[in-house]
């Protein structure tokens, strides 16, 4: 003879399972957040590769607010090593050696820009330490659109462009990280 006594028992389960919290974002059965954001952006490899190499990224796989501040330091660092390192030091240069002043003019509209995309990423670690996400994601876009004005500034000839690919990388992750906020 036929114990239906376990029906009530796996309906009940069945229903309970429908009100428990889920995520407020989607991702991929088996994949940490790391590997989620880094599938959306245009270069897994980087992606992955940068935000592995901060030594909170074990945290990150579980945690988007993390991995937020991640991917924005990261940015953060290339901005600040490039606008207070590197263009005063090429600058200064040209300047002393009489070189291009079609490259000279190029570095110091960089500099603008740079300064430009170190103020969106001020904003977008406040609008974190807000809980404020909402331009997180057009904060990013900015940001990329801010270092190709500079690549461009340089018709062709850019001593930017390893340093501005890089930072459009960086760009790109802080924009996939913004989704998992939407």
């Amino acid at each position: 003879m036929l114990n239906f006594g376990f029906v009530p028992l796996l309906i009940s389960i069945i229903s309970l399972s429908c009100f428990l919290p889920s995520k407020p974002f989607s991702v991929a059965q088996g994949d940490d957040l790391i590997t989620h954001v880094c599938k959306i952006t245009n270069d897994f490899v980087f992606c992955h590769d940068t935000i592995y190499s901060d030594t909170r990224a074990i945290y990150a796989r579980t945690s988007r607010l993390i991995l937020a501040y991640i991917a924005i330091q990261k940015a953060f660092d290339n901005t600040i090593d490039t606008k207070n390192i590197y263009l005063p030091s090429e600058i200064k240069s040209i300047e002393a050696g009489g070189g291009d002043p079609n490259i000279l003019q190029g570095l110091k509209n960089c500099f603008g820009n740079y300064d430009g995309v170190d103020r969106r990423l001020s904003h977008m670690l406040d609008e974190l330490d807000s809980v404020m996400n909402y331009d997180f994601d057009k904060l990013s876009l900015e940001i990329e659109s801010q270092v190709r004005a500079c690549e461009k500034g340089f018709n062709g000839r850019s001593p930017m462009t390893k340093r501005n690919d890089n930072l459009v990388k960086l760009a790109n992750i802080c924009y996939a990280v913004a989704v998992l906020f939407k």
